[in-house]
């Protein structure tokens, strides 16, 4: 079989769909099939047309209306995978409906307030394009798959969304991880974009909380984003700058590092996350996380890990409480999770599950 992997990044780039795409590939060339990658926004439209009309099957990672048009025109089988929330008005609260009453609700949110400015009520026409040309192209495909069950359920489509959940490779010969491996004081990590929906604030505030009952404890903040400077300035304000470190971008490898030699990870994420690969990446290093109960992060993080409720502060400063108290249970919930992903996110099993869904478009 030959397999073209479709996706809209540059191929340097650092994205989770690349690192999604660069686990599976080996997986499929050791099973003999021909795998090669087209970006839809570093490639050309006639390398496109040459890749689509070489491929069996497309794999399909972005909502490209033109690139899936030309893959039904040339009669290829698509199978499209979902990595982002497909509604915009879904992307903070989510709830269970129909695809009609979700569509309702998606043009509805689009719609600008009378107070608002020309510019910005002439840009509701691009929201209801991007929406046509997303569900247009999910119609086209001839399997649809999703990054966490949460997510299939949350594009509220009529047909069904199988769950192919992102892989990453977990170290076996890893010698289990103690206590006397991890930096002191103890020390809470947060990785990846400082944004508002990612909920760094929240932390802060949890930080503050501990901080006024003489815990003894770090927290490191690696990532920068547009909201960098307003974090640091809350953090000056909340008086938390003696146990708060921001450390900007680090490369992926000592962000990793930083995160292995932490009590636990902490995702405070304050949007409906599908399948974050930060928490994955927590686990594969034995290191447990503590995630808001928000999209697909208690799904990706497993039952081993700590859950606070979204934007509860006091909640997520209970939990940091908790490992500071419990720092042995801490370290073994962790290495309990490095087991879970070892099970449910092998490169193995993601390559084996999409090929049973290959089996279904012949």
């Amino acid at each position: 079989m030959k397999l073209l992997i479709q996706h809209r990044h540059d191929h340097n780039e650092i994205s989770g769909v690349l690192t999604y795409i660069n686990y599976l590939i080996p997986e499929f060339q050791n099973q003999g099939i021909d795998v090669q990658q087209v970006s839809t926004k570093q490639n050309s439209i006639l390398t496109w047309v040459k890749l689509i009309f070489w491929a069996d099957i497309v794999h399909m990672n972005s909502n490209n209306l033109l690139f899936a048009l030309i893959c039904k025109l040339l009669g290829k089988k698509i199978i499209i995978k979902y990595h982002y929330s497909f509604y915009q008005s879904a992307h903070v609260r989510y709830e269970s409906m129909s695809f009609l009453k979700r569509l309702k609700i998606e043009v509805k949110s689009s719609l600008p307030k009378p107070n608002y400015p020309w510019k910005w009520k002439l840009y509701t026409a691009v929201k209801w394009v991007r929406l046509a040309t997303r569900l247009s192209t999910a119609f086209l495909a001839n399997q649809h798959i999703a990054c966490s069950d949460f997510l299939g359920k949350a594009c509220n489509f009529s047909w069904k969304v199988n769950t192919l959940y992102n892989p990453i490779k977990v170290q076996s010969q890893y010698p289990i991880k103690k206590l006397v491996d991890i930096s002191k004081p103890y020390t809470f990590v947060f990785m990846g974009r400082l944004a508002h929906d990612k909920g760094v604030d929240i932390l802060l505030k949890a930080a503050k909380i501990l901080h006024e009952q003489e815990k003894k404890f770090q927290l490191l903040i690696i990532g920068n984003g547009a909201q960098a400077q307003d974090l640091k300035q809350l953090a000056e304000k909340l008086d938390i700058l003696s146990v708060v470190t921001f450390l900007g971008q680090l490369s992926h490898q000592e962000g990793l590092l930083k995160v292995k030699d932490a009590l636990a990870l902490i995702a405070p994420s304050r949007w409906q996350d599908p399948a974050p690969y930060v928490v994955l990446e927590a686990s594969s290093v034995q290191t447990c996380s503590i995630v808001s109960q928000m999209g697909g992060l208690p799904e990706v993080a497993g039952h081993h890990s700590l859950f606070f409720e979204n934007e509860n502060a006091v909640e997520l400063a209970n939990c940091m409480s908790y490992c500071l108290e419990n720092p042995q249970e801490i370290i073994t919930r962790g290495w309990q999770s490095s087991q879970y992903v070892m099970e449910k996110f092998s490169p193995a099993s993601a390559a084996n599950e999409f090929l049973s869904i290959c089996s279904q478009c012949s």
